[in-house]
């Protein structure tokens, strides 16, 4: 069954300035908030505190004994929400880590299949990959004591360990932040009252009040984001809405996503024709930008108007990606689709007006935004595997050539646009599958 519900963030805006008095009070506790997270990233981030971030409470109670809260005169509703917050990042830290092993262990022409089998196994049992990282004795339960045993046999398993320990060393990297711009609230450091929230401070019974736009109260985890400058804050607030049930969206849809336009369905229908138009506006503003501060980096020029100029046409892309995400769940009322899986990006070429192009180009913000409109409205995404999508005929399923922008196939003679043939396939791969 699908869940009844989905979480999305909405937004809060302060009406009318924050006194600098009150803003200095904020902004002292982003950047205790910034040196809790630091002192987490620099004690718990290495090797050694692998079994201690999983699933944290020896992090919290080590924090507790630290002393760091009573130095810095923190509240514990800020201190232990920055202390999991960080913890998520080292968690993340340690995903991303294993991912690019799993790609060098790919690519590695030097490993048999038994090896990449055995790392690969290891490397998904956290207390395998533990014991070989902080060089332990393995104590394994019997469940998992026979299929490891079957894996190590005939493998060098002490070569395979230490490449792994390589890799890890190569890979891990300590996280530092020097952002001091936001916090994490928790529910009980607010109020709701007079048309705006209050929000406690480092001193005792004192409060920060923060008059609001809106008169809606939540009663959430919240994050507090500051703009100093501007003497303004966003507070992003997590909120739980209904999934919405469309009797009429029954249709099986296969999609092609490109660089130049943005959906192309197996029914030839094309969506987002201006996509790579806005695309290229913000590719070349940022080439051209940072061509601009290297050339007069020695006269520490500033970037608050280039960086306006990002955000202005970043906002541009967004909101007509958004606009023709829903433009095309409303014309094609589908109940599932298929959508290759995104390929990872590829390595620059030799034209470096393109490669800036593709490296700026949003894949992964369309995903996330078909994603959640999806999960919104009840539908099914599936992503299919993506591999020569592009290259084989959806008529006969032969391997074809692309040529200004059409697939021709030489066994049957079919000759369909290119990304109409990838949509085709996915769609076909996708009910093959299910």
């Amino acid at each position: 069954m699908p869940p009844s519900t989905i979480c999305k963030t909405v937004r809060q805006y302060n009406s009318e300035p924050i006194p600098e008095a009150d803003m200095r009070k904020l902004q002292g506790i982003a950047k205790d908030y910034r040196a809790v997270k630091n002192y987490v990233y620099q004690r718990y981030g290495g090797i050694r505190s692998l079994p201690k971030i999983y699933p944290g409470y020896t992090v919290q109670n080590e924090m507790t004994a630290s002393g760091l809260r009573a130095s810095l005169g923190l509240p514990s509703v800020y201190f232990y929400l920055a202390v999991f917050d960080a913890l998520g990042d080292i968690k993340n830290q340690w995903t991303q880590t294993k991912g690019r092993i799993e790609k060098c262990i790919r690519e590695n022409e030097n490993l048999a299949p038994e090896d990449r089998h055995y790392l690969r196994f290891v490397m998904k049992q956290s207390h395998c990959f533990e014991c070989i990282l902080l060089e332990e004795k393995m104590e394994l339960s019997e469940d998992w004591q026979k299929p490891f045993e079957e894996v190590r046999a005939g493998v060098d398993e002490k070569r395979l360990n230490q490449y792994l320990c390589r890799q890890v060393r190569r890979h891990l990297r300590k996280l530092h932040t020097d952002a001091a711009d936001g916090f994490a609230v928790a529910e009980r450091a607010y109020r709701y009252e007079n048309h705006g929230i209050y929000l406690a401070t480092k001193e005792k019974r004192k409060r920060v009040f923060i008059p609001l736009t809106d008169n809606n109260h939540y009663a959430k985890q919240l994050y507090i984001r500051l703009f100093v400058e501007e003497r303004n804050v966003v507070i992003h607030v997590p909120v739980e809405t209904k999934v919405r049930q469309n009797a009429d969206y029954q249709k099986e849809v296969g999609l092609a996503l490109g660089i130049r336009t943005m959906f192309v369905t197996d029914e030839g229908a094309v969506y987002g024709e201006k996509y790579s138009e806005y695309q290229f506006a913000l590719a070349e503003y940022v080439r051209e930008g940072n061509i601009r501060y290297r050339r007069n980096k020695g006269n520490n020029p500033g970037r608050k108007k280039y960086m306006a100029g990002r955000e202005r046409l970043e906002a541009a892309l967004h909101t007509y990606i958004n606009a023709e995400i829903n433009r095309m769940l409303r014309t094609e009322k589908p109940a599932v689709i298929y959508l290759p899986k995104l390929p990872q990006s590829s390595k620059a070429g030799v034209n470096k007006r393109i490669n800036s192009s593709v490296s700026m180009w949003q894949k992964g913000y369309v995903r996330d935004r078909l994603s959640q409109k999806c999960r919104e409205q009840s539908i099914e995404l599936t992503e299919v595997f993506g591999k020569d999508i592009s290259n084989e005929c959806s008529q006969c399923g032969a391997i074809g050539k692309k040529a200004e922008g059409f697939f021709t196939c030489k066994a049957c003679g079919a000759r369909i646009p290119e990304r109409e043939n990838a949509a085709r396939n996915a769609l076909k791969r996708g009910r093959t599958s299910s």
